[in-house]
Parts: structure tokens; C-alpha cells; sequence
């Protein structure tokens, strides 16, 4: 991986302190500029397209999103953003932003930000078996495409609402009107519809295997014939459930 870095923050100590955090990561990113307002994001990004910015949220002359509406759709880069705030989370998150960091941060927390950032750039061993028309447009585009699937599903619990990273979901269970969501820690209650979120996934991650489950493909351990010579599978969880793979999925399941 190898990106330029642009940080955007209304106050010189906190861009100071991010720029010494992303230190250490220098092999990785370059920070290419700074900015202290929107008005002045928006220059630098035309001026010095950078791969990542480091946005705050609240600026004086104007506030991300803002920034955000103001960036041609072709120009825009990754979004990390950085607030002394929690209550801008779920609208972060619904602006598709890579990652979302709370000031002070912590070295521990942007770790793994990088590590989400380095799922969107090819490494250097990556960038020689590229071909030779490889380009960072054509790659971006193939990124937005894939963009276009589920990257979070919401639970609301009480008055709040939970975001569930899809890649941390197991599986899906449908029952009557709801679907809950199995993590390797947590059950959610939603009321989508199991054919709803069937189209919103990306079909790489996850499988139809029955009118009631929708399984993550990267959880299942085994497929299995029972003694009915009916098809199951053996799941990677604590519980290594066992489901039963309805006859109109049994040749999907065959190709995994």
C-alpha cells in the first residue's frame, strides 16, 4: 500500500498530533498537505488529489459534510473522519467513510484504520504483478462497484441503533416477520426481510442455503450428507451449528 495522506482539522495541535501518529506508517502514507478549513480541504484536494483524507468533522467555515457535497464524485478520495463528538457516528457511517476517529486518538484505534485502508490499496508486491494499463481511476471504479452492496446493517436497541460491520455477520435466520443476525458474540433482532437483504449483499460473501438462512460462505467449515442423504453445513462458530440445506439451493451450495 502506498497513498497520499491529506489532514484536515481547524486546530494546528491536532493536526500536529495525527501527522506524528501516521509517523510510523510513513512506508505506507505520505501526508502531502494539511488543511485548517473546508474551503481550504477543498483546494487541496483538487491541488494534490490525495488517495486519504483525515477529515473533521466540525470546522468553522463549514462542517464535513458539506465539504463532502462539494467534491466531485470523480475526485473524491477515501474519508477517514475525526471528531471530539459520538453523535455524528451514524451519519459518518451512512456518508460510506472508511473509518470514523475519536479525538484524542488513540495509536491503538488508528492501527486499525490502516489496516482497513490497506484493504483499499494493493501493496508494493501487488503493484508489480499489475498490469501494465493498471490505473488508480480504473481501481477506484472497481471500488465504488462494490460499493454498491451492504457494508453495515443497522439494530435498533431500545433508542439506539448499532451498526454491524456485514464482514463480524455469520449468518441470517428469517422467522415470521424478523431476522436475526448471528455475530460470534451477539444475536441482533431486525425486520428485514430475508429476500431484502439477499439483494443488498455482495453474493461473494454469502449464500442462500434455505428459505430461512443466509449464510456468510467464508463461516461455512463443511458440507456434510446426512443420513437422509439431505445436504448440510457445518458452520465455523463456537456452536459449530448445523443447518440443513433446503433441495432448490443444493446445487449453489455444490459450487462453493
Amino acid at each position: 500500500m502506498q497513498c497520499k495522506v491529506l489532514v484536515v482539522d481547524d486546530e494546528p495541535l491536532a493536526r500536529m498530533r495525527l501527522k506524528t501518529l501516521l509517523e510510523p506508517f510513513a512506508s505506507e502514507l505520505e501526508v502531502v498537505g494539511e488543511a485548517s478549513s473546508g474551503t481550504q480541504c477543498l483546494g487541496q484536494i483538487k491541488e494534490l488529489d490525495p488517495d486519504v483524507v483525515f477529515l473533521d468533522i466540525q470546522m468553522p467555515d463549514m462542517d464535513a459534510f458539506e465539504v463532502l457535497k462539494n467534491i466531485d464524485e470523480d475526485d473524491m478520495p477515501l474519508i477517514v473522519f475525526t471528531t471530539a463528538y459520538e453523535n455524528f457516528a451514524l451519519r459518518a457511517y451512512e456518508e460510506n467513510t472508511v473509518d470514523y476517529l475519536l479525538k484524542p486518538i488513540d495509536p491503538d484505534r488508528l492501527e486499525g484504520t490502516i489496516e482497513k485502508l490497506r484493504k483499499f490499496f494493493p501493496d508494493e508486491m501487488d503493484m508489480q504483478q499489475m498490469p501494465s494499463d493498471f490505473s488508480w481511476e480504473s481501481f477506484r471504479k472497481m471500488f465504488n462497484a462494490n460499493e454498491c452492496y451492504l457494508q453495515r446493517v443497522q439494530a435498533k436497541i431500545g433508542d439506539r441503533i448499532l451498526l454491524i460491520n456485514v464482514d463480524e455477520i455469520i449468518r441470517f435466520h428469517s422467522e415470521e416477520k424478523y431476522t436475526t443476525i448471528y455475530t460470534a458474540n451477539n444475536q441482533y433482532l431486525i425486520d428485514t426481510p430475508l429476500v431484502e437483504l439477499e439483494k443488498k449483499l455482495d453474493p461473494r460473501m454469502f449464500v442462500r442455503i434455505h428459505r430461512a438462512h443466509l449464510v456468510a460462505i467464508d463461516y461455512i467449515a463443511e458440507i456434510r450428507k446426512s443420513d437422509m442423504s439431505r445436504l448440510n453445513v457445518i458452520l465455523r462458530d463456537k456452536n459449530h451449528t448445523q443447518l440443513m440445506v433446503s433441495r432448490n439451493f443444493v446445487k449453489k451450495v455444490r459450487s462453493l
